[in-house]
């Protein structure tokens, strides 16, 4: 099968929808289809069997573009649309697969060019723009809303990548068929044979913590537990921090990701537990000066270090150094991809009492908090003061991480969607 990919971000960069979209042209070629991937000029190339990429124009002023709606993300949609367009005149495909706000240029060229269009919902673009800071702009958000469900009536298939957008698209009004296909942890990142030139790169970027093994984690479930009720009365009194413990946060800086919060609690834990160290890889140079300067006000420059983004290969050494993972995200209903990865690490994950999370973390895998400054400092305490239910915690995190979001099950799902999508193609042809 040719299979036509429209992806409107930066390809590759270390964030959500472009790991989306890495993992589904890695499964596409491992299932030995040939696709063609148009995307943005910017990003690290990648090289996979079967798959090519096209890049559009760049601009000599454009560097960037951010998370979001902007005149230049508009722009280059436009001339996205255009270099698709070439693609289809020069190749014959069977499906076109796009992306975010791509699903408008999916549903034109589809019905252009004759061709099936699969179209990956990873958000609810108006609440995104929402979140984004674009709430008082209620004409956009309502654009963004009636396009997004203008593209879900007319796809072929939509993929949802949680339950909550799944239930979404259903009351957008779905007509064709409705796959829920979850992130998925990529095989590269589990691997554990890094370079030691790597290794010893990584440890001195994130010199605030210590390396931490996982040779002690408990394998019986614990014996109580802790429910958001007990730790609102919780007493932020650990007896001892004397081991320099690490909080760790890796993604983007984006407003609704709730790193204020996560600041505004470390204030709170560091008057309890000095030596607590907070690292936070991800995000964009003008965020982090930002970021930067709210630590200053708040006190706490000396224990929170930003390392910027950093290459995926990277996390797990990361995550190997922290003794706490954090996911302090406000606002949103799809599922952080992150929490795949937190999951699997062997380390615990204390995360927000949200939508976004609550649809695949529960109590057993998670210690959930209120998305309060007060809810996640009590949540970071009770985890270093009871380190026998961090381990229980994320043993239990590790062992659902692997049944959830394995390599295998996820190539299945995506031979399952293109076969059906073919098979409807040749059906519809018949009658």
């Amino acid at each position: 099968m040719k299979i036509l990919v429209i992806a409107p971000q930066p390809f590759f960069v270390p964030r959500g929808v472009p790991f989306s979209v890495y993992a589904q042209l890695g499964a596409l070629s491992e299932l030995g289809h040939h696709t063609d991937l148009v995307t943005y000029p910017f990003g690290e190339p990648v090289a996979l069997p079967r798959v090519r990429v096209w890049r559009i124009p760049s601009l000599p002023f454009v560097r960037e573009v951010r998370i979001g709606p902007s005149s230049a993300k508009l722009f280059f949609d436009l001339v996205l649309f255009l270099w698709a367009c070439w693609r289809l005149c020069c190749q014959r495909y069977d499906c076109i697969c796009t992306h975010e706000e791509a699903g408008v240029c999916g549903v034109v060229l589809a019905a252009l060019f004759r061709c099936r269009h699969v179209y990956y919902m990873h958000s609810n673009l108006a609440q995104q723009a929402a979140c984004l800071g674009y709430a008082r702009r209620r004409w956009m958000l309502h654009i963004l809303r009636w396009l997004q469900r203008w593209v879900i009536r007319h796809a072929s298939a939509v993929v949802a990548i949680c339950p909550a957008l799944e239930q979404e698209a259903w009351q957008m009004g779905a007509r064709g068929r409705t796959y829920l296909i979850e992130n998925v942890i990529l095989p590269e990142t589990l691997s554990a044979d890094l370079s030691e030139a790597a290794r010893e790169r990584c440890l001195r970027k994130g010199e605030a913590g210590r390396l931490t093994g996982a040779d002690g984690l408990a394998i019986t479930a614990p014996a109580q537990r802790e429910t958001v009720t007990s730790l609102g009365q919780y007493e932020l009194l650990p007896e001892s921090c004397e081991t320099g413990p690490l909080v760790l946060y890796t993604g983007t800086l984006e407003r609704y990701q709730g790193i204020e919060l996560l600041l505004e609690s470390a204030v709170l834990v560091r008057r309890r537990c000095p030596t607590v160290r907070y690292l936070i890889v991800g995000g964009r140079p003008d965020q982090i000066a930002a970021l930067q300067l709210r630590c200053r006000r708040l006190g706490i420059e000396d224990g929170v270090e930003f390392l910027g983004q950093r290459p995926a290969m990277e996390m797990p050494i990361y995550m190997e150094q922290a003794t706490i993972l954090v996911s302090p995200r406000c606002a949103g209903a799809n599922t952080p991809l992150k929490l795949a990865s937190y999951l699997y690490s062997g380390k615990p994950l204390l995360a927000t009492l949200i939508a976004a999370h609550t649809q695949v973390l529960t109590p057993e895998v998670a210690l959930l908090v209120p998305p309060t400054p007060h809810g996640l400092a009590a949540g970071t305490l009770f985890l270093l003061e009871n380190p026998s239910y961090a381990r229980a915690l994320a043993c239990a995190a590790r062992r659902f991480a692997n049944r959830r979001w394995s390599w295998s099950s996820f190539v299945a799902q995506q031979q399952r969607l293109y076969a059906e999508v073919v098979a409807a193609k040749r059906g519809s042809a018949c009658q």
